[in-house]
């Protein structure tokens, strides 16, 4: 090592105000802001995909008889087939198929001729955009326009005669893909 580099690097170190440091300190700056940009835009990404997640009952309306649209809750009475995901046992290593949090569980499709199906708005403050689609969603239904589906989380199932008859719960009503 020659003396330069070495009383350089003394010099770095003794002397704050030097570009070295300067620009260390711009360095962590430009760090810290991409950092604060990444997790705003995955908070923004999950907040979506949230949303959107794999919901434990999804109901398809094939026709809607009435709806009744409310600041926190939307009711509809309608023909539908639904999706219900359903824990099948305890935890077993062994299973291969669909999980959830570790659980067998199986999906069943059951028909609905005249069900009431009552959406209740989510408590997550940050899924307000969500839930106005929802709201939409319910306009559009009630002016007889085809909508995408209900998907229910964690919701209450009323079955009578083999057919639901109402599912209660949190949840969103999409509008139909384009």
């Amino acid at each position: 090592m020659d003396i330069r580099s070495r009383s350089m690097r003394t010099n770095n170190l003794q002397l704050s105000h030097t570009g070295v440091t300067i620009r260390v300190t711009t360095g962590l700056k430009v760090n810290a802001m991409k950092l604060l940009f990444a997790f705003v835009l995955t908070f923004l990404v999950l907040a979506t995909v949230s949303a959107h997640a794999a919901s434990d009952a999804d109901v398809t309306i094939i026709k809607a008889k009435k709806v009744v649209i409310e600041a926190d809750v939307i009711t509809i009475v309608a023909e539908a087939k639904t999706r219900i995901t359903l824990i099948l046992d305890n935890h077993d290593p062994a299973y291969k198929g669909m999980e959830w949090m570790g659980r067998p569980v199986t999906q069943v499709h059951v028909k609905s001729d005249k069900a009431t199906f009552t959406i209740k708005r989510p408590r997550h403050s940050g899924l307000e955009a969500a839930w106005q689609e929802s709201l939409q969603a319910a306009k559009d239904l009630q002016e007889g326009k085809e909508v995408g589906h209900i998907g229910y989380y964690a919701p209450d199932i009323s079955i009578k005669g083999n057919l639901i008859d109402s599912i209660t719960g949190f949840g969103y009503l999409y509008a139909k893909r384009k």
